[in-house]
């Protein structure tokens, strides 16, 4: 029960004055501090380290997004022209021009693009001229 106690007061004393002033210990310093609080300061430490990547991450997406909203969009990793078809497998994505049909090999899902009149042979993933 105590050390339910304590570790509450240790979080509440993080939320209030942050994770580096909180305690007097040093977890580089051995002995300086017991295992829980060492633990604490540096999970704290990993989460502000993780809080500022992400901030970092979001304010790059924001960036992304709004240079991409010109004419287009994401087919996996590959940037689309608006109304171009988009083919992809697990793997990656291919842009083709409106009218394109998608044509994946059955065993490996290589994506072949077929011309507008071409027609996908199922059995091998090739395009073929109707």
């Amino acid at each position: 029960m105590f050390q339910v106690i304590r570790f509450l007061a240790l979080a509440a004393l993080f939320v209030s004055v942050g994770a580096q002033d909180a305690l007097t210990c040093d977890p580089a310093t051995p002995g300086s501090c017991d295992g829980e609080e060492s633990a604490l300061v540096q999970q704290s430490l990993r989460s502000t380290a993780m809080n500022s990547e992400i901030a970092g991450l979001k304010d790059r997406l924001a960036k992304l997004e709004a240079a991409s909203n010109s004419d287009g969009f994401f087919c996996r990793a590959a940037w689309c022209a608006n109304k171009a078809v988009c083919c992809q497998n697990h793997a990656y994505g291919l842009c083709g021009s409106p009218g394109t049909t998608c044509c994946y090999a059955p065993e490996s899902g290589i994506i072949n693009l077929c011309a507008p009149g071409s027609k996908c042979n199922t059995h091998n993933g090739h395009c073929h001229s109707r």
